[in-house]
């Protein structure tokens, strides 16, 4: 059964489907007002400021998204050189 015929209010595009919307991809877009992100930020900020070890991988994941952390670069091995050998994993110089 065909819905009225309306005007999606993102694309402008006329659909007789039921809502707003004429997709899920038009419909699916939030919009917060100031004063909502507001309160999210401060809770955000008050959990991060907490002990939480879910909140210190949220702050890790996000200074390595803006680019504050760089990535650590493996430690290297060195060639044994001429006059060293390895024993019982030790690593041995000749004199």
């Amino acid at each position: 059964m065909p819905y009225k015929e309306k005007t999606c209010p993102k694309c402008h595009a006329k659909h007789n489907k039921r809502g707003v919307y004429c997709s899920r991809s038009c419909g699916n877009q939030k919009q917060h007002t100031e004063s909502a992100k507001q309160a999210i930020a401060t809770t955000q900020a008050i959990r991060h400021a907490s002990g939480d070890e879910v909140a210190e991988e949220q702050r890790y994941a996000l200074a390595k998204v803006n680019g504050a952390i760089d990535p650590i670069i493996p430690p290297s091995k060195k060639p044994i050189q001429s006059n060293q050998f390895v024993q019982d994993g030790d690593l041995w110089t000749e004199v």
